[in-house]
């Protein structure tokens, strides 16, 4: 007895110190390379092209983004690839048949090639990054769809069209977001995460909790159509309806919000054409990309006092507008191409251009 007894004792400790061993030493899953053939050419030749044209871009700093590129005059269809920019050192993406995503996460800037298909259950979605060891592309691992998310994570509707997928670049997954909201997501710094959702309606839904409940408020009870704006804290909404009509969109309203939604101010003096999606900062104000009837050049108007004013800093035409207080930037559009972006650090009082290529 007293044997078997000593027998035991031994064999759970063994176990325990292998169970231990095993779970401080097991290696992560490590993301799966995908071989340059598995996805196209490399794609330097998209953005060196002498046609190709700026289509997106993702600023963290001036010297940290990702931008993407395309090349619609070799064939009978367009080229994609995208370029990461990481203190001084770029690298590009190879060629893709769709348009690369560009997105941020802390302080990184990656690009992500979507499937094919507009879906999660086809073709692979690839991830490009340059970190210190050099540019990484591996294939996204699809998830089940989800209710929840993490904070950190990153939620977007470029990927699919028409729904909000979740990107963990930590451990390179990629799952469908269960929920109401189809459009807009955007978390900031308090860990809310805002977006817009209805048929036939537009409301805003909001989490505090990464999705385990949910606010909502309507905003437009006729229009499903309508762009959102939250500042960096969360203090500052600009909501948007409007009516969709050749490459533009026709503003019916806006309304603007200094605490978090809580009360709604009508912006007077709203021009009727809106390029992009407004930018809301901190202390109560906007910065739009817009134009009134009968002006074809997109100015910006600042939104200030419940107001639209043309904004006297802006030095061209920008085809978007991005970034918050801290950076301001968009893709420059000359009388030929896009081939420069437009950045500032003063909230638009000056601006400044570099080719991201």
């Amino acid at each position: 007895m007293l044997i078997l007894g000593v027998v035991a004792a031994v064999t759970a400790v063994v176990l325990a110190v292998v169970l231990s061993v095993t779970s401080q030493t097991a290696p992560a899953q490590p993301p799966l390379a995908i071989a340059s053939a598995s996805v196209g050419k490399q794609g330097s030749a998209v953005v060196s092209s002498d046609r190709a044209q700026v289509q997106s871009i993702t600023m963290v700093t001036r010297n940290r983004w990702a931008a993407g590129w395309a090349d619609c005059t070799s064939g009978p269809s367009c080229r994609y690839a995208a370029v990461i920019d990481r203190d001084g050192a770029r690298a590009s993406a190879p060629e893709w048949p769709v348009p690369y995503a560009t997105l941020r996460t802390g302080s990184e800037a990656f690009a992500v090639a979507p499937p094919p298909e507009g879906t999660l259950d086809g073709d692979a979605t690839i991830l490009f990054r340059l970190t210190y060891d050099g540019p990484v592309t591996s294939r996204l691992r699809y998830r089940l769809p989800t209710r929840t998310f993490e904070r950190g994570e990153i939620l977007t509707d470029q990927i699919v069209p028409g729904r909000i997928v979740v990107v963990n670049p930590d451990d390179w997954t990629v799952r469908m977001l269960d929920t109401r909201g189809t459009r807009s997501p955007i978390c900031d710094s308090t860990g809310r995460c805002w977006m817009l959702s209805g048929i036939g309606r537009t409301d805003i839904i909001w989490t505090d909790d990464g999705g385990k409940s949910w606010g909502a408020e309507p905003l437009d009870r006729k229009n499903q159509l309508g762009r959102l704006a939250v500042s960096p804290g969360g203090r500052t909404l600009v909501s948007t309806s409007v009516a969709a009509g050749g490459l533009t969109e026709t503003v019916t309203t806006m309304r603007i919000s200094s605490d978090r939604g809580e009360h709604w101010t009508t912006v007077e003096q709203v021009p009727s054409r809106l390029d992009t999606a407004p930018i809301a900062f901190d202390d109560g104000t906007a910065l739009m990309l817009g134009g009134r009837s009968g002006d074809p050049r997109p100015r910006l108007y600042r939104i200030t006092a419940g107001a639209a004013r043309l904004d006297a800093g802006y030095p061209g035409d920008l085809a978007d507008l991005s970034g918050d207080a801290g950076l301001l930037y968009g893709p420059e559009v000359p009388k030929r191409r896009t081939t420069e972006v437009a950045l500032s650090t003063d909230q638009g009082k000056t601006w400044t251009k570099f080719s991201p290529r």
